[in-house]
């Protein structure tokens, strides 16, 4: 018990090694033993008639792993709907008491100031396709939206005064 099952003595059971190969395998090579080389320099068996290794290398392709790419990957945008799961982030303003001449142009003209937009909504009847002086536009960040809010809102827009507000998942 006390040689290393593929060194055959004791004392480099107590060497631990950082690599090895097999030099000769049996299963290719008919009637040998399996030779294995410790570190580039040390052999299972005594004189194995092989040289050891000057320099040991990785053989993988260095500039593979330490050259530094840089990538530029796009980052993901949720899509916030129904099955959309955790806080619904506040980007979402809902405009009231609209004029009924403003359509969507003018509204992403007047909201474009603040910040990049989405989304914009203008809502109609669905029976007589009338507006209903309300529309909703989406913003790209958080921080467009309050502002677009505190600078809009009970301003007057085309003779009506308009009421903004944050409206996450349009639930008001």
């Amino acid at each position: 018990m006390d040689s290393h099952p593929v060194c055959g003595s004791a004392e480099k059971r107590s060497h631990h090694w950082r690599s090895y190969k097999l030099i000769i395998d049996p299963a290719l090579k008919k009637g040998s033993h399996k030779l294995y080389r410790y570190d580039g320099q040390t052999f299972s068996m005594p004189n194995p008639g092989i040289p050891p290794v000057d320099l040991v290398r990785d053989p993988r392709i260095g500039r593979l792993w330490t050259k530094y790419k840089e990538t530029d990957l796009p980052v993901p945008k949720f899509k916030i709907d129904e099955f959309y799961v955790g806080p619904v982030p506040p980007k979402e303003v809902t405009f009231a008491r609209l004029n009924d001449n403003i359509r969507e142009g003018f509204l992403t003209d007047m909201c474009k100031k603040f910040g990049e937009i989405e989304e914009v909504e203008i809502l109609y009847n669905p029976k007589n396709k009338k507006h209903l002086g309300i529309a909703k536009v989406v913003f790209e960040n958080v921080k467009s939206a309050k502002v677009a809010i505190q600078s809009l809102h009970n301003t007057s827009v085309m003779g009506n005064i308009i009421h903004v507000e944050l409206d996450p998942k349009g639930k008001q």
